[in-house]
């Protein structure tokens, strides 16, 4: 269900016709793409290359921001592409928590 949630982006960003709206959704979804790869990815016991751990921190850090002063900041990229932030923000946090969990089971 939560997967489905998100495949939504690919439909969003085939279907808009104005470039700088197909350019937001591009940006929007590979933010998504970004923070689901890393998901449950933390600093602690990286074994990634060394700029992995603060790439994983800056995508957290700009999906959960609520600053709208920059044109292509999270909230204003989902706005401009009818996408509730916050339902976003909730389901890559569940989904994240889900990986998380997967992990810790699996190295138990």
């Amino acid at each position: 269900m939560i997967r489905g949630a998100l495949r939504g982006l690919d439909l969003v960003e085939t279907r808009v016709a104005e470039p700088h709206r197909r350019l937001m959704a591009a940006v929007l979804k590979a933010v998504v793409d970004d923070y689901r790869e890393y998901a449950g990815r933390r600093s602690g016991g990286w074994d990634g290359p060394p700029a992995m751990p603060r790439l994983v921190e800056d995508v957290r850090a700009y999906v959960a921001s609520a600053d709208r002063g920059w044109p292509f900041s999270f909230e204003n990229l989902c706005d401009a592409l009818g996408i509730d932030p916050d339902f976003l923000r909730q389901t890559l946090r569940r989904e994240d928590d889900e990986h998380r969990t997967i992990q810790t089971t699996q190295s138990v």
